[in-house]
C-alpha cells in the first residue's frame, strides 16, 4: 500500500503517528493533502492520492481521485487530459463535497481549453449542489473570472462582493484568492487605491510567496497608479533620466511579450491554443498577460486570436481551392464547431465564408 521511497519516510512517520483505524488514517492523510496543495507541494499531494486510492474502500478511493488529479493538472504544467478523466471519476464516486470540488476543476480545466460555455455549466451545476459552502463560493469566483475574460467587469465586481461576507469565514487560500480576484476586477475599472489596499492585505499572507499571481497583481496596480498620478514637484534630472530610462526598459520588455504571443498565434493557427499556453510563452500569469495584452492590442488573446483567424480564412477564400472545412481545419476549427466558425466570420466580414468566396472569387468551385 505504502510507497517504498526513502524520501517519504518522514511524510509517513507523520502520518501514522497517532492513528488507529481507517477514519484516522484517512482524515489525516485528507488535512495533509490540502494543506500540501495549499502550498503547491505536489509531490506529497500525489502521495496522498495514491494512498487513499488503495484503501479499499470506494468513498477514499475517489478522494484518492481527486487528490491525483490535482497533482496531474500541477496548476497547467501537467496533463490535463489525465486530470479531466480523473476528476471526471471523482463527480461519479466521490462524496458532495469532493464532487462539488472536482465540477469546480472541471470548470477550470475548460477556462483553459477557452470552452467558456462549459466552464459556465460546470460552476453552475457546483453553486447548484452547494450555494453557500466551500465549493459554492470558489464556483462563483469561477463565474466572475469568466465575465472578466468577456470584459464583464462591473457585473464581475457584483459577483465578488455578493460573497465578501461570507469569504472571510473560508479556508485561508479561497479568502486570498477571493480577494486577489477582487484587487485585478477594481483595477480594470480604475479603483486603483482600493485594489492596492486589498492587493496590499493579500501579499501579507505567508502563503503569498507559493502565489507569484498575487505579487503580479500588486505590481501591475501600483503601475497603473503610477501612470496616472501627475507629479507637480521637480526632481532632480539624474532622477528624472533614470526613471525615464527603466520606463523605457519596462515598456520595450512588455511589447517583447506581447509580439512574442501574436508570433505564437500566427504559427500555430492550426491546432488549440489556450491562454494558459500563452501565458506561459511570456512568462506571466493568464491575468497578468490578458490586462498587459490587452494595453497593449485593445483586445483580449482570445478576441486576437479569433481575428487573426478570421483574417487567415478570409485570405484563404479568395487565394485558394480549399473547402470551407478544409480551411477551418487549417485555422483550428473542428468539423463539429462549424457554427461557431460561420458565426465568426460573419461578425468580422458581414458575410459568411461561402458569401464571401463567391462574391470576391467567383472563379472557385466550392467543395464544403
Amino acid at each position: 500500500m505504502f510507497s517504498p521511497l526513502s524520501k517519504y519516510a518522514g511524510f509517513y512517520q507523520a502520518l501514522l503517528s497517532g492513528t488507529v483505524n481507517y477514519t484516522q488514517l484517512v482524515n489525516r492523510l485528507i488535512q495533509i493533502g490540502e494543506r500540501a496543495h495549499s502550498f503547491r507541494q505536489f509531490e506529497i499531494v500525489r502521495e496522498v492520492g495514491l494512498i487513499l486510492s488503495n484503501i479499499p474502500i470506494k468513498d477514499y478511493q475517489a478522494i484518492g481521485c481527486y487528490f491525483l488529479a490535482i497533482a496531474a493538472n500541477d496548476l497547467g504544467n501537467g496533463d490535463q487530459d489525465e486530470a479531466k478523466r480523473l476528476f471526471q471519476l471523482v463527480v461519479d464516486n466521490a462524496p458532495d463535497s469532493y464532487k462539488a470540488k472536482a465540477i469546480l476543476w472541471l470548470g477550470t480545466l475548460a477556462i483553459r481549453r477557452n470552452d467558456f460555455d462549459s466552464a459556465s455549466n460546470y460552476f453552475q451545476e457546483a453553486i447548484s449542489a452547494e450555494k453557500i459552502g466551500e465549493s459554492g463560493l470558489q464556483a462563483i469566483r469561477g463565474m466572475s473570472i469568466l465575465k472578466s475574460i468577456e470584459g464583464f467587469h462591473k457585473s464581475a465586481i457584483a459577483d465578488i462582493e455578493g460573497i465578501l461576507p461570507l469569504v472571510r469565514f473560508a479556508p485561508l487560500k479561497l479568502r486570498l484568492d477571493c480577494l486577489n480576484s477582487y484587487a485585478v476586477e477594481l483595477s480594470e475599472v480604475g479603483r486603483l487605491q482600493e485594489a492596492e489596499s486589498i492587493s496590499s492585505l493579500v501579499i501579507a499572507s505567508p502563503l503569498s510567496r507559493y502565489y507569484p499571481e498575487w505579487q503580479e497583481t500588486l505590481s501591475d496596480v501600483r503601475s497603473k497608479r503610477k501612470r496616472r498620478s501627475t507629479v507637480t514637484i521637480s526632481r532632480p534630472p539624474i532622477e528624472e533620466e533614470r526613471e525615464a530610462e527603466s520606463e523605457v526598459v519596462e515598456n520595450k520588455l512588455q511589447t517583447a511579450r506581447v509580439r512574442a504571443v501574436i508570433d505564437f498565434m500566427k504559427a500555430n493557427l492550426h491546432r488549440r491554443i489556450s491562454v494558459t499556453e500563452l501565458a506561459e510563452i511570456a512568462s506571466l500569469s493568464t491575468s497578468h498577460l490578458s490586462r498587459l495584452f490587452k494595453l497593449q492590442t485593445g483586445l483580449s488573446p482570445l478576441d486576437y486570436l479569433i481575428r487573426l483567424r478570421m483574417e487567415k480564412t478570409r485570405d484563404l477564400l479568395v487565394t485558394s481551392f480549399l473547402s470551407i472545412k478544409q480551411i477551418m481545419a487549417t485555422v483550428g476549427y473542428d468539423p463539429g464547431s462549424r457554427a461557431n466558425f460561420v458565426s465568426q466570420f460573419k461578425r468580422h466580414f458581414n458575410l459568411s465564408p461561402s458569401e464571401y468566396r463567391k462574391r470576391y472569387f467567383t472563379g472557385s468551385t466550392e467543395g464544403e
